[in-house]
Formats: C-alpha cells, structure tokens, sequence
C-alpha cells in the first residue's frame, strides 16, 4: 500500500503509518502533511476521544492543539498555566507519542519533585495511555516497570528481565536541592532521539537545565519542556522563561514569547475552555473553580495568580513572610525607649550543620517599653567562625565559643535558644554541661539549660497572639513557619526594633509555599531558599526567630499582649515576674535608622 507517497506493507496500520511519517517527516515530499498533523492523526488513532467499548481516550482542547504544534517545531519550550490546565496529560501524550515513533533510538527522561508528584501526575499519564494501548494491543512496544519507573524498549525473552537501559521512557524524581552532580548523572543518557520533560519546574533544581544542555549534544534531535504554576521569576521556571525582550515586554494578554533558548506559552486560566464548555472539558479549569480563589484568598493575591491565572505574580505580589514597606510601616529598623531596664536573651543559629562554616549568635533586649507593650530590640549579630585548626572538635568548638559569649553578656543557657534539628541537638547538650562544669569550678550558682527549637517539629500547640487564639500548630505546618510569622506577628503588633539589614533581606526574601498542607501555612525550606537564591542561606533570620521562641514561649509574651504569661495579664506583673524594678527609669537603645538594603525582593 502506498500512503503520503510512501510504500508501506498492507497490513501496516493507520498509526504505524503516521508515526513514521511524523519521525521521517520530509518537507521534500509533496505528499507529506506538515509534521504536526501526522503526530495529531497518530494520537487520534491511538487514542480516540472514546474507544468503540465507550472508555474514553484522550480528549482534545484548543490548548491540546496549541501544545502539539509547539512541540513539534520547538527544541526548548516552558509552559506556564493554572492549575488544571490539562499540562500533564498533554505532555504525557506527547511524550509517549514521540517515543513510540522511534522506541529503539530513543530515550526521553520525565522529572517532577518527588517520587510521589511523580508517580501522581504525569508519569501516572504516561502509564494511563500506554495501558490503554497494550489492553487493545500486547504487540505494543514498551515494558513497564515500577521501580524505578521505566517503560523500556527491550527485555531478555525468556527471563523479561531488562537489557537496554537507553531505548526507554524514564520517570526521574529530582528533589529541589539534589546536589549538580547526581542530576547530570541521572540525566546522562544520549541517545540518536533525547527528550527532558520537567513537571513543577518551578521548585526544580537549575541543573536540571544544564544536564539538558549536556544529554542533547550530539543528538539528532532532541527536546525540552518545562512546566508549572509560576510563582517567580527567580526559580527555574522563571528564568528559562525570560523573555528576550525582558520582562516589561509580556503581559497576559500575550499567549506566547520568544526567550533566550525557545519560547514560553502561556494558557491563561480566565480563558479556560472549561469555562465555555464544562460538560466536554471537565478535566480543565472551570469557572466555580476561579469564583471561589476569586473570593478567599482574591484575584490579587499570588496564589490566585499562579494557581488560576497560570502567570508570574505582578511585582510586589511574590508573597515572603515580610515585605519592604511592612518593615518600615511598623519601625522594625528603629530603636526602643524602654520604660524599665530590659533583659537580654540569645537566639542562635548553628549554621554550620547546614553545609556552611559558621554560626549566627542574635543577642536581644527584651522589655517593657514606652509605648506600653513589650517590645524586643535585636542586638547586632554575631558571626561565629569555626576554627578546624583549634584541636577541639566543630561542635565543642562551637560550644565553648558561645559560653564565651553568655559570661561576657552576663546571661546563662537559661536565656539560650537555639535551633537543635537533627545533629545540633548535641550542640545544646555540651553547652549544658560545659557551662555546668565551668560552675562548678567557679563556685558559681548560676545554673540553667539552653532551650531547645527543632525548626522541622510541629509547632506549638499553644495560641498565636492576643487576638487569634488559634493554636499555632493548626495554622502553620511545622514550627520554623510558625516562627517565623510569630515575628512578623511581633512587628505587625510594633514589638520588633533594631532588625539588621541582612535579616531583613532574607525575611523579604522567603516565599510562603503555594502548596497548601492540610489548610497549614508553610515556607519554603532552608535548602529550596539557597538554591533559588543561588546559596543564600537564612541563617541571621533563623537566629532572630530563635529569639522570637524564647521570648514566646520561654518567656510567655504574646504578640500583641502587655503582659507575660497570658492574654489580658496585668502590665505590672509582667514587670514583677521578669524581675524588672525602677518603673521611672527610661532607657533608650541605641537606634539604627540606616536605609535598608536589599540583595533580592
């Protein structure tokens, strides 16, 4: 039989056809279609909209249509979009069309976050439609195996086992601080025919661009696609999506742009074709679904813009934990004018067990102060050095560092807090007891034990402020969220002084995550932070917010209260339970009114 000027065997069927003809499309051959519409005509044979059995296949939307020709014709695309927007079963599709057009010479790598996003999205797609295949068909091409995931070309005949770690399709889960090394290696994998696809680019690691440019050299031809929610211009999703012209030169209104290594669509959720028809398209966004973001959290919050509008958040709606204008709203740079001489206690961060070399030490006075409530002035903070040549182990290093530091400003571990997830805990263990023995060698009774904070436990189960009694473990996801909006809570209330500008930088800098956990708020981690922010670690803010705990809960002043202890506590016992005298007096710190600065926004 002869097709498209093509001499194929009779029995060859319509998607063999089609599929050859969509690989060894020759614009040469008069006959050809254009090579998009070979790839349609294989899908529509493969899966039709519904199977003569009645189950369904695969539906085609407007966006689908705009998706494959892009495809086709694009070596590096991103793809922005809302939710629901249909982006991983289309790319499944593609995905497994284009493999299956070429099994034994190609290799394509589907990546996502995790195992479980994985195996949840859109390599559950690819494993959809190819059982949908091998159900009509058992000749079909391609053996699944569950882990690691993979649909492979080739296996030994007698033993099923596998011989070809090339020719396959390869689910990838690439967390976002995988180290640059174990992403090129397992995304090193060339082959004639190569295809990167990254599902939730935007919490992806940056490397994962770099393997593609590594994987595609020497190939005949080879493909990127990135997607996801946009939430920043920074992470990875962002910047592979940077339009050539910059970004004053897109809008929403623009439906595709050039960048520097492809081009960006963008399929905007007000534009859904599940809003015009929600019967034939109910796997898309609909307009009940844009009506309720609409309402709570608003259509000019971020998450209404990522998650319904599939597009960056206008400037200045990135949601961080502090903004610029907040911090100077509420005087968080300024000095305190207390009304009795306040107490001093210490917020530490060990940052050195998170990869760095060295630890944050965050003095603060913390008192009463004229306004009538009880304010915290940070101290300038202190950078630890860790010394490798001083004889003494890292840890103890540290520790007899810091003891330094409580005799110097006159405070026992009593007054410590620190961060103690995973190994630091043994940190705040040789503080108690080296201080115990120092003591007792001096014949001192000035005792006490550093408090604890696993920033990754559970947060308190205690209320959040004066006016939310909300327990805090049911509003924020684990308790290094919760402290740090109980500081923005503290500043919100004009209780914070004396914030440095590289605190301040960083507080404007964290974004609250647009996953929602069990309606808990969350930040993003410490390691999804330095590797957007290409390193930039936390670690003076994690400092401030141990000052926030101590003063929280070791101390018990609410945000927005006026007294220790409690709501509604009189003033006076506050004064009396924390050891104040000498109301008259005043005292005011020293102010530090600097312009702030900021390294990202």
């Amino acid at each position: 039989m002869i097709k498209y000027g093509i001499e194929f065997p009779d029995n060859t069927s319509n998607a063999t056809i089609e599929l050859h003809c969509y690989r060894h499309n020759n614009p040469n051959n008069p006959h050809m279609l254009p090579k998009h519409k070979h790839m349609e005509y294989a899908i529509k044979n493969l899966w039709p909209e519904t199977f003569p059995n009645g189950e369904k296949g695969y539906i085609w939307s407007p966006w689908a249509y705009t998706r494959l020709k892009s495809w086709c014709y694009n070596e590096f695309q991103t793809w922005w979009g809302p939710a629901a927007s249909g982006k991983s079963t289309d790319s499944a599709v593609l995905a497994l069309t284009h493999w299956m057009a070429a099994p034994t010479e190609t290799t394509i790598m589907v990546c996502s976050t995790s195992m479980t996003d994985l195996k949840t999205r859109i390599w559950r797609e690819i494993v959809r439609f190819h059982s949908m295949l091998l159900a009509r068909d058992p000749s079909t091409p391609g053996i699944k195996k569950e882990m690691p995931p993979t649909i492979t070309y080739e296996a030994d005949a007698s033993s099923g086992e596998f011989v070809n770690t090339i020719n396959a399709l390869f689910g990838i889960p690439i967390p976002k601080g995988t180290a640059q090394d174990a992403i090129r290696s397992v995304l090193g994998k060339h082959n004639t025919y190569v295809a990167l696809i990254v599902d939730e680019m935007q919490l992806m690691h940056p490397c994962a661009v770099e393997a593609y440019d590594n994987v595609s050299t020497g190939c005949k031809e080879s493909r990127f696609l990135g997607m996801g929610n946009p939430v920043s211009r920074l992470d990875s999703l962002g910047k592979s999506s940077e339009p050539i012209g910059g970004w004053n030169s897109i809008s929403t209104d623009m439906e595709r742009w050039k960048t520097v290594k492809g081009v960006t669509l963008f399929f905007d959720g007000l534009k859904s074709p599940g809003i015009a028809d929600p019967k034939k398209y109910f796997f898309l966004l609909r307009q009940s679904q844009i009506d309720k973001m609409m309402i709570d959290p608003g259509p000019d919050s971020p998450r209404f813009w990522s998650q319904r509008r599939g597009f960056v958040p206008p400037e200045g709606l990135t949601e961080t934990v502090l903004s610029e204008n907040f911090v100077y709203k509420f005087h968080m740079k300024e000095g305190a004018i207390w009304r009795i001489a306040p107490k001093v206690c210490v917020g530490l961060d060990p940052a050195f067990s998170t990869g760095g070399d060295k630890a944050i030490y965050t003095p603060a006075d913390y008192g009463l102060a004229t306004t009538g409530l009880v304010q915290v002035k940070f101290r300038p903070h202190e950078i630890i050095n860790l010394a490798l040549t001083s004889g003494e182990p890292l840890t103890y290093d540290l520790a007899f560092k810091v003891i330094e530091k409580l005799i110097r400003d006159g405070i026992t571990p009593s007054d410590l807090s620190l961060d103690t997830t995973s190994s630091q805990v043994t940190l705040a263990d040789i503080i108690d007891v080296e201080w115990k023995r120092r003591m007792i060698e001096n014949d001192e009774l000035r005792s006490g034990k550093c408090r604890r904070v696993n920033f990754a436990g559970a947060a308190s189960d205690r209320p959040f402020s004066s006016v939310d009694n909300t327990p805090c473990n049911e509003k924020f996801r684990n308790k290094v969220t919760s402290l740090w909006f109980m500081l923005r809570e503290f500043g919100l209330n004009n209780q914070i002084r004396g914030m440095s500008d590289i605190a301040i930088e960083q507080f404007c800098t964290r974004l609250v995550s647009e996953k929602i956990f069990a309606g808990k708020t969350s930040i993003e981690s410490k390691r999804e932070m330095r590797n957007r922010t290409g390193g930039r670690s936390p670690d003076e803010a994690d400092s401030a917010v141990c000052v926030i705990d101590h003063v929280r809960f070791a101390i018990g002043i609410l945000p927005g209260g006026t007294g220790a202890g409690g709501v509604g506590k009189p003033i006076i016992q506050m004064v009396q339970q924390m050891g104040m005298e000498d109301e008259s007096m005043m005292y005011k710190a020293e102010e530090s009114l600097d312009e702030c600065t900021f390294g990202y926004v």
